[in-house]
């Protein structure tokens, strides 16, 4: 059948469903979706990307043959762009006649590579403590003050090198931050600019985290073919000897490779992404446990890669082989920093959702509300959870139930 890209998903769906013989109800049910969805979207509607790698899988299709360019409606801009205008204006500064940005120096003329790192450090915590107010307030100095360190040093020197990491790092950070409130095309410009940074100095890890982050935002705007590609490439170039790699380079290898699987199984390539999470947890047991890597501020270990490998277990249809993976996990292995083992328990959440445990993903829920509020607000997983708990109830929803749902804007 020709892929034709000019048009709409609506009627390229209508014309793949009749050709591999299913009705809408058939289809809804071999997709696990409602048949109302199927007709939205064979009458012109939108759905969200996991929808569709849910069609595409009982369709036989890559998810990205949904993926139709186009223009797009043009839609009221949102309060997002006046609050992101600080830190537009540090990432994407104005560039005068001269080529020269045109904002003023953060730190007049007082420079301190160990007040930089100290600062950068802190807000890593932030980011990690989801103190995402707070971030949206320092972060735009720092990027200016990690710009204007670098002005102030010769790239071939050690403070040169340095500055340059510490803004890289900066970036980084900035880009994790703006995925995390969906502000993903800026976030890819920070992290793209980190990347920039971290190939000038040869930092394999930190490139690695950039080229994972990029592909982070990149799935969140249903480019799974790209991700895939660049990930494997990065991996490609990386591949250490495991018996001789340091620390560093496996886990620069594992971080690469987990975004290859991530991405792979989101678009219906779940051998791939089998064979990925695979060679990752090779990297992985020379680590003995989830560890910190330095100057990276990513962990990496048998933790991270066993939340992906049920990650994939479970978007491959295949949820009590999740659990499994998630089971294995003891406190004897270590954590990940907060933002990763949370994923990881929305997808635990998700796991006991698909096995008819409605009571038990509404727990995993809960415990993510009470310690980290903030950051599952923004969480659309979490969101596509707790619309399926409401769904699969047989009675009226618990108070829990309601609370969960309330909490993160979904209607029954």
């Amino acid at each position: 059948m020709p892929d034709d890209r000019t048009r709409e998903p609506g009627a390229r769906l209508r014309e793949l469903r009749f050709r591999r013989g299913f009705t809408q109800e058939g289809l809804a049910e071999a997709a696990g979706l409602s048949v109302q969805c199927i007709k939205k979207i064979e009458q012109g509607g939108s759905a969200r990307m996991e929808t569709y790698h849910q069609i595409a899988k009982a369709l036989g299709v890559r998810t990205v043959w949904f993926v139709a360019p186009g223009s797009p409606e043009p839609v009221a801009e949102t309060e997002n762009v006046a609050l992101l205008a600080d830190i537009r204006g540090a990432i994407i500064p104005p560039v005068g006649m001269d080529g020269n940005v045109l904002y003023e120096a953060a730190d007049a003329d007082d420079v301190s590579l160990p007040r930089l790192r100290e600062a950068v450090d802190a807000s890593a915590l932030a980011y990690y403590g989801d103190q995402y107010d707070h971030l949206a307030q320092v972060l735009p100095e720092l990027i200016k003050s990690a710009q204007y360190h670098v002005s102030r040093f010769d790239d071939t020197s050690a403070e040169g090198r340095e500055a340059i990491r510490l803004r890289a790092d900066a970036l980084s950070l900035a880009g994790r931050y703006l995925i995390q409130i969906r502000a993903n095309d800026l976030a890819l410009t920070a992290i793209q600019q980190s990347l920039r940074d971290a190939r000038t100095i040869g930092s394999v890890p930190l490139a690695a985290a950039a080229i994972s982050m990029q592909g982070w935002a990149m799935q969140r705007q249903g480019r799974f073919d790209e991700v895939e590609r660049l990930a494997v490439a990065a991996a490609q170039e990386i591949e250490p000897r495991v018996s001789v790699a340091s620390k560093g380079e496996l886990a620069a290898w594992g971080w690469v490779l987990l975004s290859a699987a991530t991405a792979a199984v989101r678009n219906n390539r779940t051998r791939e992404a089998e064979d990925y999470v695979s060679i990752a947890r090779t990297a992985a047991t020379r680590f003995g446990k989830e560890q910190q890597v330095s100057p990276v501020h990513k962990s990496f270990g048998p933790v991270s890669v066993a939340l992906i490998a049920a990650e994939v277990a479970t978007m491959a249809g295949e949820p009590a082989h999740g659990l499994e993976e998630m089971e294995q996990i003891t406190p004897d292995d270590g954590r990940p920093p907060a933002p990763v083992w949370n994923r990881g328990q929305i997808e635990k959440s998700y796991i006991h959702l698909e096995m008819g445990d409605t009571e038990r993903a509404t727990e995993v829920l809960q415990e993510l509300k009470a310690h980290s509020p903030q950051w599952l607000r923004y969480q659309q997983r979490a969101k596509d959870a707790a619309e399926g708990i409401l769904k699969a109830r047989t009675r009226i929803p618990t108070a829990a139930q309601r609370e969960i749902a309330d909490f993160l804007g979904v209607k029954e």
